[in-house]
């Protein structure tokens, strides 16, 4: 598999500015790799921390983001790029990120969403459409305020790792599967808000 999200920390200063005006105080990167989006945080002033479960970098810590080590209310601003969709279990880790958040808090997404019925699950329980992700959102207690149509980005993501050879042969088929499935990329901005258990 291929790691990372299309344009790199282009993208995350992209996601970063649907946080404009939030002030500045703990982040919490879910899903973090090598912990690169952290270190630009922490740059940026902001007191951040990484977890991820197979750890990549330095200062990124071990822990699940289904199940956080950390108490509520304990962040001002989560972020996960490309991991909701595909950590086992992301109606699960939409609660967790909501519960560590401060009630002013802000989540901001960034991920692949279908717009063919046939769509794939991943880890969002049901076809992984735009009307999947808003309905996990509003049942984990968050208000989608921002959302931002990057599928532009996304295809030319699906291109460059293949002509450059950077996808293995599953992560190709998920291309393939992907692409028939009208596969899309969003930025979204997310703040707590009442949650919702109807859905």
């Amino acid at each position: 598999m291929i790691g990372g999200h299309p344009e790199g920390l282009r993208l995350t200063k992209r996601l970063l500015a649907l946080a404009e005006g939030l002030k500045k105080g703990r982040a919490l990167d879910l899903g973090a790799g090598d912990g690169g989006t952290a270190r630009y945080l922490r740059n940026m002033g902001w007191t951040a921390e990484a977890v991820d479960l197979w750890p990549a970098g330095d200062g990124v810590r071990k822990g699940d983001m289904r199940s956080l080590p950390f108490a509520d209310g304990s962040f001002e601003l989560c972020l996960a790029e490309c991991s909701l969709a595909v950590c086992g279990d992301g109606p699960g880790a939409l609660r967790e990120a909501c519960r560590v958040l401060k009630p002013s808090g802000m989540l901001l997404v960034s991920d692949v969403f279908f717009s063919r019925p046939e769509a794939p699950s991943l880890s969002m329980g049901g076809p992984l459409t735009c009307r999947r992700w808003e309905e996990a959102f509003r049942k984990a207690g968050f208000l989608l305020t921002k959302w931002e149509d990057a599928s532009a980005l996304w295809r030319e993501f699906f291109l460059e790792s293949l002509w450059n050879g950077n996808a293995d042969e599953a992560c190709a088929d998920f291309f393939r599967r992907a692409g028939k499935a009208g596969c899309g990329y969003f930025l979204a901005r997310l703040e707590k808000g009442e949650k919702d258990g109807s859905i």
